[in-house]
Order: C-alpha cells, then structure tokens, then sequence
C-alpha cells in the first residue's frame, strides 16, 4: 500500500491510498482485507449510534434503531469503499450510488430487520449463548444480560449483512 499524490490534467491536486497489485487473486484478498477493515470501522459506527438510541434515556425499540443507524452506516460506508476498496474506472457515481441504496438497503432495511427480528423473538439460543459467553469476559460480564441480548442480536444481523454486502458490491454495485 501506498499513497499516491499527483496532478490531474485540470490542475487538481488528488491523493489516494493504492494497493499493489501483484495478481488476481492477491488483489481479491487485498481488497477483501480494506473491505473488512471499513467495515470494522462502519459497523463501530453502526453500534455507538444503535446503542445511543435503543439504551436510556432514548430507549428506542430495536428494528427502528436498527434502521437509523444502519442509514448513517450506509452514508459513511458508501463513500469510503467508493474510494478506497472498488474505486471504479468510471465517475458513474449516480448509477452505482443508486445500486447501493438498493443492495446496502435490502441488506440492512431487510436482511439485518429479520435476524434482529428472529433471534430477538424466536430463536433465543444464540442470544443465551452469547450471554453465558459473555459473563465469562471480564470486560464484558457487567454490561447486563439486555445489553448483550442487544447487542448479539444486532451483530450476528451485522455478519449477515457483511457477506451479503461484499458480494454484491463486488460483482454488481462496484463492478
């Protein structure tokens, strides 16, 4: 990796973050590894606002939460793998920006409501799981039993949308 500072024919000064690409496969995973790493950063900001909203004083309900801060996420998230993950040849911006409302939208609006919805209502074991797991770590055993069942909920919507999101990205929004 590398930054990359230079003049366009306009005058512009620009500067990017480039990989190097050694071949196709290394460049897959490469790009894999920054999308993972913005998407560490994106789900941080993901949870600090679903966390703000569904915690006293505001104590939102999940899925309304859930929606709100996925949209932040989605706004900041677009951007950032716009310029540093895909960075497609063409300034198409306004096709691709609309590929991935419907794809990031689908993911986050659909996918995330109904395993939020799912675990939170239906399929309790994950979430024990995760609370027994959790009184184990220090760090963790005195959020509360509500903070973790929050919080497993969300994050196991987040990994699902996470493999949903690349893929799409890759072959369809970004391609």
């Amino acid at each position: 990796m590398g930054v990359w500072i230079g003049r366009r024919n306009d005058g512009e000064v620009r500067w990017e973050l480039r990989w190097q690409r050694r071949g196709r496969m290394s460049g897959v995973f490469r790009q894999f590894g920054t999308f993972l790493i913005i998407g560490a950063v994106t789900t941080l900001l993901d949870f600090a606002v679903y966390n703000l909203l569904t915690r006293k004083p505001l104590a939102w309900r999940r899925i309304p939460a859930s929606l709100v801060s996925c949209t932040v996420a989605m706004s900041f998230s677009f951007t950032v793998n716009w310029h540093l993950v895909f960075r497609p040849d063409t300034a198409e911006w306004i096709n691709r920006a609309l590929r991935f409302l419907l794809i990031t939208s689908l993911s986050s609006y659909g996918l995330q409501s109904v395993v939020i919805f799912v675990l939170s209502n239906w399929w309790r074991k994950p979430v024990a799981i995760a609370q027994a797991v959790a009184a184990k770590i220090p760090v963790v055993c005195g959020w509360g039993l509500e903070t973790v069942d929050r919080n497993a909920v969300k994050g196991a919507a987040v990994i699902a949308g996470l493999l949903w999101n690349f893929l799409w990205y890759k072959f369809f929004v970004y391609a």
